[in-house]
């Protein structure tokens, strides 16, 4: 079933969860559950923890505010990289520049995350749509007109939870018809895509 549900669709984690609390509503999961605690596990926390009180040293992956960790990316964004835990607190590894194709992909992320903070702190929602249609997930798969339509109805379900929006929603936008009787006027071709084109010609 889960298989079924998570095949990278709209929804797909929220669909799950559904499925998860649905199964399990009228049933109480922890009732056979041990009160001895158990074994300590691999998540990092115990480790953080004991490294702060006590001193001993603990390496692990980190999500921290950026701060030239990642030289090549802002700092004030979220990045991971090797962090060490002590008693004086959380150490950062410097990184220095990552492949620019990678600061580039991160970039995509990094400036939806900063327009959803900025809509967050303002109560804008034309900052919402720009932030929605910048995600490249959601411009893959929906025109401008369906962002906008999207955004404001998630903002009327939501608005109780979000009152610095207010009543505010997105302004509506006009549809511009394409006429059917529409004449392409002639463009001349870029030289570059026709050299192109010519090679392509003569590879065949």
């Amino acid at each position: 079933m889960r298989r079924a549900l998570l095949r990278g669709e709209s929804g797909a984690y929220y669909n799950w969860c559904t499925y998860v609390a649905d199964k399990y509503k009228d049933q109480e999961i922890l009732k056979d559950e041990s009160y001895d605690l158990p074994p300590r596990s691999v998540e990092y926390c115990a480790y953080i923890i004991e490294a702060l009180e006590t001193g001993k040293t603990f390496k692990f992956s980190g999500n921290l505010r950026n701060n030239g960790m990642i030289s090549n990316l802002p700092d004030e964004c979220c990045a991971e990289g090797a962090v060490f835990a002590d008693r004086t607190g959380l150490h950062r590894t410097v990184i220095g520049d990552i492949p620019p194709q990678c600061a580039a992909l991160n970039m995509t992320n990094i400036n939806v995350q900063r327009l959803a903070v900025l809509a967050a702190k303002s109560g804008d929602p034309e900052t919402v749509v720009q932030a929605i249609a910048l995600d490249p997930l959601t411009s893959s798969v929906l025109t401008l007109k369906e962002i906008r339509d999207m955004v404001t109805e998630m903002l009327d379900a939501q608005r109780q939870w979000l009152p610095q929006f207010g009543n505010r929603s997105p302004r509506p936008t006009p549809i511009i018809p394409t006429p059917a009787n529409l004449q392409r006027a002639e463009v001349p071709i870029d030289p570059a895509l026709a050299v192109f084109s010519r090679f392509g010609e003569l590879a065949k």
